[in-house]
């Protein structure tokens, strides 16, 4: 066992002032893009369908069949099971009233929202109660509540065009995949277990307390190209067994050495980003990480400081 004399330890048990904390933030210290909750249907199960439950449907209301669009909810998603649900945010009306088993779902809805905490969203029951995920973005999504055992986050990068996703995932609307390989990070998992909290014994993300606090430096496009370069070898990994789900690919017993490799391969490229001496140990990564953001924040402070007027004295 190696032992280190340090001065102090802070909350998170590493060296540190002991009156260090991380405080939570209402948008990313480190400029990275907004972080939102997926979309929140509160419709009982009224608008979501498996696989077979879809098609049965269709099979007798035929021109429901374009209202439907692929959701991905995080157990089934995980999981490698598919779901839809109807999607009715641009139907109008009158196409509405020429579907009367859609109809008929929408008024159900109707019923469980009138009873619900949330009466006032009884007058929207065609839509999900919260839509929260732009038309024209792509989204990286990121599981609400995560293994602890997993050394990566399961995250994917989903066409916005194609899935919806639920608020069982934390969204970040973009199209730029340097993202995808921030969040998936070894730095960011270190972040994410030492800052978070946790759901039982698993790990549940926040984007206050991990996401909008997690520091991360200013790079230029050559580094994010890079960082791109090795998420497109992450998910070209991932393609190669496409037969295992999620849940399988990140079981850290059984993850594939090429994907286990790929990773490697871009935890480097991201850790370089904050320096070029290679980092020894976790404990040494969030050392370094917990300095970078006592520096964020510091600098945020200077910058949001209100400049002093000088008075001038009365002739």
């Amino acid at each position: 066992m190696i032992k280190t004399e340090v001065d102090s330890i802070n909350a998170y048990l590493t060296s540190g002032r002991t009156d260090f904390i991380v405080s939570s933030a209402t948008k990313s210290i480190s400029g990275l893009p907004k972080i939102n909750h997926g979309n929140m249907p509160a419709d009982g199960g009224k608008l979501l369908f498996s696989t077979k439950e879809k098609d049965v449907f269709i099979s007798k209301e035929p021109k429901s069949e374009k209202w439907f669009n692929k959701i991905a909810t995080a157990k089934e998603h995980l999981n490698g099971r598919l779901r839809w649900c109807l999607w009715l945010e641009d139907a109008t009306s009158m196409e509405i009233e020429s579907l009367p088993l859609v109809k008929q779902r929408i008024q159900e809805v109707k019923v469980i929202r009138e009873n619900s905490s949330r009466p006032q969203l009884s007058e929207i029951p065609h839509l999900f109660a919260q839509i929260t995920q732009p038309k024209d973005k792509n989204c990286v999504i990121i599981p609400r509540v995560s293994s602890e055992n997993r050394n990566h986050l399961p995250i994917d990068f989903l066409d916005g065009k194609e899935y919806k996703v639920t608020d069982s995932f934390f969204t970040i609307a973009t199209n730029e995949l340097y993202i995808f390989g921030i969040i998936s990070s070894r730095m960011h998992m270190n972040w994410m277990k030492s800052v978070g909290g946790k759901l039982e014994t698993r790990i549940q993300y926040s984007k206050n307390v991990i996401y909008n606090t997690f520091p991360f430096p200013e790079i230029n496009q050559k580094q994010k190209e890079q960082i791109n370069l090795h998420v497109f070898e992450v998910l070209e990994e991932r393609e190669k067994h496409s037969g295992k789900t999620l849940a399988q690919l990140y079981d850290p017993d059984k993850m594939p050495k090429g994907l286990k490799e790929a990773h490697h391969q871009l935890d480097l490229a991201i850790e370089r980003c904050y320096r070029l001496k290679p980092f020894e140990s976790d404990t040494e990564r969030l050392e370094f990480l917990f300095k970078e953001y006592e520096k964020m924040m510091n600098k945020n402070t200077l910058l949001e400081k209100p400049k002093q007027t000088r008075k001038t004295k009365k002739a």
